[in-house]
C-alpha cells in the first residue's frame, strides 16, 4: 500500500455518517400545574431566577425546565398546588395545551 492511499484510509475520511456515543440530555419537562394565583406567582418567579420558562393565567401554569436539569421535586412545592400533568412537547405547547380557555 503506498502513502498516499493509507493517508487517505487513516486521514478521517469516512463516507459514514459521523456516530456519537454521547448521552442524549433528558428532555425538558413541562409541569402543568394548579393553584392560587399568588403562590403560582410566587413559585413562577423561583424557578424563573434558575432559567426555567414560566407561564400562567390566573389559577394555571406552565413550568419548562431547561434541558439537562434534573426538575424539581413535586413534593416539594406549596401544598396548595397540584400536578395536573407532566408533557415533554415543550413549553409554548404545554401553554396551548394547559392554559387554553376551556370553550
Amino acid at each position: 500500500m503506498n502513502d498516499r492511499c493509507l493517508g487517505v484510509v487513516t486521514g478521517g475520511d469516512s463516507i459514514l455518517p459521523a456516530v456519537s456515543h454521547a448521552p442524549k440530555p433528558p428532555a425538558s419537562r413541562s409541569y402543568l400545574l394548579l393553584g392560587p394565583p399568588d403562590i403560582l406567582f410566587d413559585l413562577l418567579n423561583e424557578f424563573a431566577e434558575d432559567g426555567w420558562s414560566c407561564s400562567a393565567d390566573r389559577w394555571q401554569a406552565v413550568i419548562t425546565r431547561p434541558a439537562g436539569d434534573d426538575g424539581p421535586d413535586p413534593a416539594a412545592w406549596p401544598a396548595e398546588v397540584s400536578l395536573q400533568g407532566i408533557t415533554t412537547d415543550g413549553h409554548e405547547a404545554a401553554c396551548r395545551e394547559h392554559l387554553a380557555p376551556l370553550e
